[in-house]
């Protein structure tokens, strides 16, 4: 059936930026900072994402692969130490390897930032107001308008209670996560492996109970391995747990209860909302299992209970875009440096697969992520912030993570402040000119 709408133009803006998690309240409040007029999209009724709707945390390493040197900083830095003033975060200094803000883990696990959601959605909307970003919450991208040649975004078409509604824009910023606006434009897109499988998905939740002491004495004193990965693999080897993941995940939040990544579903279109929708029962339906071995092989655990669980299921690849520049897992290991960085990383690469993974932590010196991998063929007022950048799979398995997203969305929302001050495209902006306002904001680069 073949039905038109007349879509009413709301606003009209410098940026648009389509998603509100770390890549989305990064790139709005440094655009605004910046002088652009900025309207921030959210499918959701609060800011995050996945750090709030997924329940995903801790932030992941923000320091260098030798644990010496923060090197992504800037607004990431500014956001923590807002949730720190308000008792909502510990600082990734503190929280150190082999601990329980670190999941017990030591490779590529020093100095994660564990935080509480509900302080990430105060902080983030307070940056917000104060840079002067519109927010608008419970909007639903469904449609990119473009050009008659097909080569810009004039537009994007949302899905509201008050019906369809339009945002014009000059640059628009796709932080979806799924790279829904790019793909929506026709971007070129890659999705998976070359037979379109994917990383599997999990669903967080939070338990609360644990005897802290005595989880610490079996790890310091009693020779308890905190992953138990050995244990695990017996469980499942034995017919006890059937759950397709050999390792057990608790993070420890600031107020003592426990995040936990233990379960894990296999999907073959994660942006599939029927598919979601299954994964998501299935992921939920794998929790009393999980509690059970939790209860019956953690010290300390015996008498954890089940606080809640995340409303959104924890995607961690879909698509990505197809640049001129793919940033790869070889350029991670080998620690290239480019003449266009826009920020340093030292995530480990971290590829989860049907029933295990592989996990490769990063060595030697902070690697550099190149603003080229922001920048999606085709259409040329269009920047990507995210894990749907340009990259491949490897290279993704080390990105994903918030530490990274949000450093892109920083740099996606300086360049678009530029694209607007300056009157040009994202691919035409002076690259000194951005590393140098990245680097007064506090972005590492050397």
């Amino acid at each position: 059936m073949n039905m038109q709408f007349e879509v009413p133009v709301v606003r009209s803006k410098d940026v648009l930026v389509v998603g509100g998690g770390c890549a989305g309240v990064s790139a709005a409040v440094c655009a605004a900072r910046h002088g652009a007029k900025v309207l921030l999209a959210e499918a959701n009724g609060c800011l995050g994402g996945m750090a709030t709707m997924g329940l995903i945390g801790p932030f992941m390493t923000s320091y260098d692969p030798a644990g010496k040197r923060q090197v992504i900083k800037g607004f990431f830095d500014e956001f923590v130490r807002r949730m720190v003033q308000l008792g909502g975060a510990i600082p990734p200094e503190d929280c150190r390897a082999g601990e329980g803000t670190c999941g017990f883990r030591v490779a590529g696990h020093d100095h994660c930032c564990t935080f509480s959601p509900e302080t990430y959605k105060v902080v983030a909307e307070e940056m917000c107001e104060e840079a002067g970003v519109e927010l608008l919450y419970n909007a639903h991208f469904v449609h990119a308008v473009l050009s008659e040649a097909e080569d810009r975004i004039s537009g994007a078409v949302f899905s509201t209670k008050a019906g369809l509604i339009m945002i014009e824009a000059k640059v628009v910023i796709d932080c979806t996560g799924d790279a829904d606006v790019a793909f929506e434009s026709r971007v070129p897109i890659a999705y998976g492996d070359d037979k379109g499988t994917t990383q599997p998905a999990s669903l967080f939740f939070i338990l609360d109970g644990a005897n802290k002491d005595r989880m610490e004495h079996a790890r310091l004193h009693e020779g308890a391995d905190m992953v138990f990965q050995d244990i695990v693999r017996r469980e499942i080897a034995e017919g006890r747990y059937h759950i397709p993941r050999d390792k057990i995940g608790l993070y420890e939040c600031p107020n003592g209860a426990f995040r936990v990544n233990m379960s894990r579903v296999q999907m073959k279109d994660g942006c599939d909302p029927f598919e979601v929708t299954k994964a998501t029962i299935a992921a939920r339906k794998q929790f009393p299992e999980i509690l059970d071995l939790i209860h019956r092989l953690v010290p300390g655990c015996e008498n954890t209970y089940l606080v809640t669980s995340a409303p959104m299921l924890g995607q961690r690849e879909t698509r990505r875009i197809q640049g001129d520049f793919v940033l790869t897992g070889d350029d991670l290991r080998a620690v290239k440096r480019f003449d266009d960085d826009v920020f340093l990383a030292g995530s480990s690469i971290d590829m989860h697969e049907a029933t295990s993974g592989t996990y490769v932590p990063a060595q030697g010196e902070a690697y550099g992520v190149p603003y080229r991998v922001l920048l999606p063929r085709k259409v040329k007022n269009l920047l990507v912030a995210g894990r749907s950048v340009s990259m491949d799979r490897e290279a993704l398995a080390a990105l994903r993570v918030m530490p990274p997203v949000f450093a892109m969305g920083q740099a996606a929302g300086t360049a678009a402040a530029i694209c607007v001050s300056d009157d040009c495209d994202p691919a035409k902006i002076n690259i000194s000119s951005l590393q140098s306002m990245l680097k007064t904001d506090g972005v590492v680069l050397e």
